[in-house]
């Protein structure tokens, strides 16, 4: 029973997770990389299923990565949390 209620305790907590990556990638990422993270333009590049999304958030977030759009991404991503921050890259990892 316990075994039961921590698979749907984590399986919640993943649901909810995905939810707030998907809010917060609507309010901060779709207009450079599209509604599905497929898009590719000037100021934006194709994101969808990026496994090393979380690596790239948090080098942008503190300015230890990026190029030309190093200062784009970090004001696109200021005011966000370390779990905030989780979130959108499991969002933008679950995107195919």
């Amino acid at each position: 029973m316990m075994k039961k209620l921590l698979v749907l305790a984590v399986l919640g907590v993943s649901a909810l997770c995905a939810a707030d990556g998907a809010k917060i990638f609507g309010a901060k990422c779709a207009e450079c990389h599209g509604a599905n993270g497929k898009e590719a333009s000037i100021s934006g590049k194709a994101i969808a299923g990026d496994t090393g999304a979380l690596s790239k958030l948090t080098g942008y977030k503190s300015g230890s990565f990026g190029g030309e759009q190093k200062a784009t991404m970090q004001a696109s991503l200021e005011g966000l949390s370390d779990e905030d921050i989780k979130a959108l890259a499991a969002y933008v990892g679950s995107l195919k």
